[in-house]
């Protein structure tokens, strides 16, 4: 038996950690996390259960702190750093970083299980799909394995990851994934990225069977609590045949309302969608708007969404008393102040309950961003591992009014709820990026999570608090 010990920077409940942990104990393996952010907090876990890795599922910017972590652990106790998630997938070089020992790309729970079975067994890790290492300073790198066809065969996430969460974080709302995979092509999106990754590997979009995702949902509610599913598919039910069978079980056998992933489009073309999605539960809709410029969206974003599918799709969740979340994003390559200006007042027009913005990061191996490089915002030697730690902070691309664009998306929220704050806004973000702007973002942008969630005040205010420094950590 091998032993792995994630680490963790935020106190909150990622799927990912969660399915590779359910994995790796079916293997016959032991995994755990902990949370915390200096070594002098995971000491204790590290020294009594001493493992064979320490394990850090990463994004791009969480990255930082990541790597920061597994040199200190490496230096301290001689344990060997394994990375997985989006940014070791879509980034291949990171493997080639010095605090990486083991990197694993693409969906991970055979490989990681492959690689435990190797350190059990004493042997070295030649052979493993989709892992990364390096031998004598030499990167190996391996091809990725084919797609696991039936999602049914992957055990439930594994919720007992997290025993000390409950005290530090509001768990009343649990995460769910009915589906994988994407069939659309947005050219910002990592999504569409692993689809080529992994062409001629199996379907890309598969399916649970409705039992599973009903069963799972069952256990959340009956052993965990949950009063609240969040449905983290990237489109929740884009086969509606599978959803609308889906939605009557759900309504019978679980019975708690939930949140889920759309498009405008998928809901203007079907007028039932809507009702339908009332109906079983839904009590938030999220779908991307990212530009209120049509062209912006559909020639740069290549969303192939027009401004009249997300009128409609807005009139017909109000309609069905679905609230919802929309998704978007400010300094987007060709984008002006003015379209920025376009997308805020559409976000007004459509009256979106929980209007989120970014600023618009390029991540590796997009379509975007190998665009802006092309047109000349993004520098030609820039590095991925440059990125910002967060895409609520700043932009690396070089535009005109960039700036005021990343001060705009501070005030994003408060322009769509109070539109007579505009005059007030389009003076303000001539001013340089400050501290004050990303509190007041802060401070909005926690109002309407917890309105979105329908999550508890306090406890959210503590996960606000403690997590607020790794957003802003320079």
């Amino acid at each position: 038996m091998a032993r792995m010990l994630f680490l963790q920077n935020h106190d909150y409940e990622f799927l990912g950690p969660m399915y590779i942990s359910a994995a790796v104990k079916q293997a016959g393996h032991d995994c755990r996390l902990s949370i915390g952010a200096k070594l002098k907090e995971f000491a204790p876990t590290i020294e009594s259960y001493r493992p064979d890795l320490v394990a850090f599922s990463v994004m791009s910017g969480s990255h930082w702190w990541a790597m920061e972590m597994a040199q200190q652990v490496k230096k301290a106790y001689g344990i060997r750093s394994l990375f997985g998630g989006p940014h070791p997938t879509f980034y291949e070089k990171f493997a080639e970083e010095e605090a990486v020992d083991i990197a694993v790309r693409g969906q991970g729970e055979e490989a990681v299980v492959d690689i435990l079975d190797r350190i059990a067994a004493g042997q070295d890790l030649d052979g493993i799909a989709n892992v990364c290492f390096k031998r004598n300073g030499q990167l190996i790198s391996h091809p990725l394995r084919n797609l696991r066809e039936d999602l049914d065969t992957l055990p439930f996430a594994d919720r007992n990851l997290y025993p000390t969460l409950g005290s530090r974080a509001d768990q009343s709302v649990r995460s769910v994934i009915a589906s994988r995979g994407c069939p659309y092509s947005c050219s910002f999106c990592q999504e569409d990225t692993l689809r080529r990754l992994y062409l001629g590997k199996g379907k890309p979009v598969r399916f649970r069977h409705i039992e599973s995702v009903v069963a799972e949902c069952k256990e959340l509610r009956d052993k965990y609590g949950a009063k609240t599913i969040l449905f983290y598919d990237d489109t929740f039910g884009v086969n509606r045949k599978w959803l609308y069978e889906f939605l009557s079980v759900y309504k019978k056998e679980v019975g708690l309302p939930f949140i889920c992933e759309a498009r405008a489009d998928v809901v203007a073309a079907d007028p039932e969608y809507a009702p339908r999605l009332a109906a079983g539960g839904c009590c938030t809709a999220c779908f991307g708007i990212e530009s209120g410029n049509e062209d912006i969206r559909n020639r740069v974003l290549n969303k192939r969404l027009s401004d009249e599918e997300i009128y409609l799709a807005a009139e017909r969740l109000h309609a069905a008393g679905i609230k919802f979340r929309t998704f978007n994003m400010m300094g987007l390559p060709d984008e002006t102040l003015d379209d920025c200006f376009l997308t805020l007042k559409m976000n007004i027009r459509v009256k979106a309950d929980y209007p989120f913005c970014s600023v618009y990061n390029p991540y590796p191996g997009t379509v975007l961003a190998d665009y802006s490089r092309k047109k000349g915002y993004l520098d030609p030697n820039f590095d991925f591992m440059s990125l910002p730690r967060s895409r609520l902070v700043s932009s690396p691309l070089n535009m005109p009014d960039i700036r005021r664009m990343q001060n705009l998306q501070k005030f994003f929220q408060t322009g769509v709820f109070c539109p007579s704050t505009l005059p007030l806004i389009k003076w303000l973000i001539r001013l340089p990026p400050n501290p004050l702007f990303t509190l007041w973002f802060g401070f909005v942008f926690f109002l309407v999570y917890v309105r979105n969630e329908n999550r508890s005040f306090w406890q959210t205010l503590r996960f606000a608090l403690n997590n607020a420094k790794h957003i802003l950590k320079k």
